[in-house]
C-alpha cells in the first residue's frame, strides 16, 4: 500500500509538471493571439528549471548532446555580447537601437528544444489547446463590417493591422495541417475527432476572412505563396485519398475567393502594384537598384507609404554598405541619424533582413541562414523517419515560408509574435534532433 501511495504521488507531480510545461509553452506562443512580451516571463520561468535537467541530463550514459548547431548558437550569442559591450564602453554616447537584445536569443535556442524534449510527452494536448484557444481568438477578431463596407477591420488584439494580419496568417496556415492530421487518426474518439475537424476549418475559413479584411498587402502576398504551397505537401501524402481532395477543394475555393474579392483587391493593392511595377521596370531599362528607389521615391505619384518604406531601405542599405560584412552593431542609430532620407522619420526599417543586415551584416545573415537550414533539416529528417506527424512538418514549412515573406515588407523580427516565433522555430528544431538521438537515429559521439 506504501508503494502504491508512493507511486501515485510520484505520478501526481509527474503530471503537475507536465500541465506547467504546457501552460508555459502555451503564454510562449501567446503573441500570436494578442501583442504581448507575455513569451519572455514564459521563458524566465521554463528555462532555469530546465537547465538543472539538462545539467543531470549529461551524467547519464542516454544524454543527449546540442551538437555542432547548439555550440553555433552558444558562439553567435557570445560575439554578440562581445559586440554590445563594446559598444557599450566606447560608444556610449552614440546610444542604441531598440529590441537590440533579441540577437542574444540564440543563447536559448539549443536549451528551449531540449524543454520541449523533456517536459512534452503528449505534444496532442498543447496542439489541441492552440487550435481551440485560435479557433474563440479569431473568431472575436472577425470583423463583419469592415467585409461588408469595404473598409479595414478593427484591430481588438494587436496593435496595428499589421500584426493582425500576420498573426491570423500564422493561425491559418496550422489549420488544413492539423485537419490533415485528424483525418488520418484512427485512434482518436469519432465525435472528438469530428468537433475538431469542425473547429479547425472554422478557423481556417474566419481566419482568411481576417486577413482579407485587415488590408495587409504583405499579409496577403505571403499567404498566396505560402497557402498552395501547404496545400502541395498536404496532397502527396501517400494513401489520402481524401486529403488530395479535400486540398483540391480549398484550392478551388481559394481561387473562387480571391475572385469574388478581387475589386477589393485591388483597391487596396492596385496602386502599389503599379508602383512596384514601375519600379521594376526603371531597373529593367539601365538603372541600378539604389537610382530606381531614388527615382521612385521622388515620384509624387506612388503611393506615399509605398514611397515610405523605399525611404527605409535606401537609407539602410547605404549604411550597411559602409560596415557590409559585420555591419554597425547596436550603436548603428549613430548611423541613422544622418541617413540619406529622414523624412521617413522612425527607425523600423520595415524589412526583417535589413534589420540583421545593419547591424551584423553578412555574417549575421549566414549566420541565421545556416542554422534555420540545419534546423530545417531537422524537421525534414524526423517527419521522414516517423519522429513527427507529417502534418507537423506541414506546418512547420508553410509557416516558416510565410514569415519568411512577411518580413521582407515588415520588420517583424522585432515584434513579440516575431520574437517568439523565431526562438520557437529554432527550439523546435532542436527538439527534433534530440528526439532523433533519443532514437538512435543519429549518433552525436562528442560533446559536439
Amino acid at each position: 500500500m506504501f508503494q502504491s501511495s508512493q507511486y501515485d504521488g510520484q505520478e501526481s507531480v509527474r503530471a503537475l509538471k507536465e500541465l506547467f510545461a504546457y501552460l508555459v509553452i502555451l503564454v510562449f506562443i501567446s503573441a500570436v493571439w494578442f501583442e504581448s512580451d507575455a513569451y519572455r516571463y514564459a521563458a524566465l520561468g521554463l528555462l532555469p528549471v530546465t537547465a538543472y535537467y539538462f545539467y543531470y541530463d549529461l551524467l547519464s550514459k542516454d544524454k543527449v548532446l546540442i551538437g555542432y548547431a547548439g555550440f553555433l548558437c552558444l558562439g553567435w550569442a557570445f560575439y554578440v555580447a562581445i559586440r554590445f559591450a563594446y559598444s557599450l564602453i566606447f560608444h556610449i554616447r552614440y546610444g542604441i537601437g531598440s529590441s537590440e537584445g533579441i540577437y542574444l536569443f540564440p543563447l536559448f535556442y539549443p536549451i528551449s528544444g531540449y524543454a520541449l524534449f523533456m517536459f512534452v510527452p503528449r505534444p496532442i494536448i498543447v496542439v489541441c489547446t492552440f487550435v481551440l484557444t485560435s479557433f474563440l481568438m479569431t473568431l472575436l477578431s472577425f470583423d463583419l463590417s469592415a467585409i461588408i463596407e469595404a473598409h479595414r477591420a478593427d484591430v481588438v488584439l494587436q496593435d496595428n493591422p499589421i500584426h493582425a494580419a500576420v498573426a491570423q496568417g500564422m493561425i491559418v496556415l496550422c489549420m488544413l495541417p492539423f485537419t490533415s492530421y485528424l483525418l488520418r487518426n484512427e485512434e482518436m474518439r469519432r465525435d472528438l475527432r469530428d468537433g475538431l475537424i469542425v473547429i479547425s476549418i472554422a478557423t481556417l475559413l474566419i481566419g482568411l476572412a481576417n486577413i482579407y479584411a485587415l488590408q495587409s498587402k504583405g499579409v496577403w502576398l505571403a499567404l498566396a505563396i505560402a497557402l498552395p504551397v501547404e496545400l502541395v505537401l498536404i496532397a502527396t501524402l501517400r494513401g489520402t485519398r481524401r486529403l488530395i481532395l479535400i486540398s483540391g477543394f480549398f484550392f478551388v475555393l481559394a481561387v473562387v475567393g480571391v475572385m469574388v474579392a478581387w475589386d477589393g483587391i485591388l483597391a487596396v493593392a492596385g496602386h502599389t502594384m503599379e508602383a512596384a511595377e514601375k519600379l521594376l521596370s526603371d531597373m529593367f531599362a539601365g538603372a541600378n537598384l539604389l537610382q530606381s528607389m531614388d527615382h521612385a521615391i521622388h515620384d509624387e505619384t506612388i503611393p506615399r507609404s509605398f514611397r515610405e518604406r523605399l525611404m527605409l531601405w535606401a537609407s539602410a542599405l547605404l549604411i550597411w554598405m559602409k560596415e557590409p560584412v559585420f555591419g554597425h552593431g547596436v550603436a548603428w542609430m549613430h548611423e541613422w541619424r544622418t541617413r540619406a532620407y529622414p523624412s521617413a522619420d522612425y527607425n523600423l526599417l520595415h524589412n526583417g533582413y535589413l534589420e540583421i543586415a545593419i547591424r551584423y551584416g553578412i555574417a549575421g545573415l549566414v549566420f541565421y541562414a545556416v542554422l534555420f537550414s540545419w534546423v530545417i533539416r531537422q524537421v525534414w529528417r524526423a517527419r521522414r523517419e516517423d519522429v513527427i506527424d507529417p502534418a507537423a512538418f506541414h506546418a512547420y514549412i508553410s509557416v516558416f515560408l510565410f514569415f519568411c515573406i512577411t518580413i521582407f515588407s515588415n520588420s517583424n523580427i522585432r515584434l513579440a509574435i516575431g520574437e517568439s516565433y523565431v526562438w520557437f522555430a529554432a527550439a523546435f528544431g532542436f527538439y527534433c534532433y534530440y528526439q532523433r538521438q533519443k532514437r538512435g537515429l543519429v549518433k552525436v559521439t562528442t560533446w559536439m
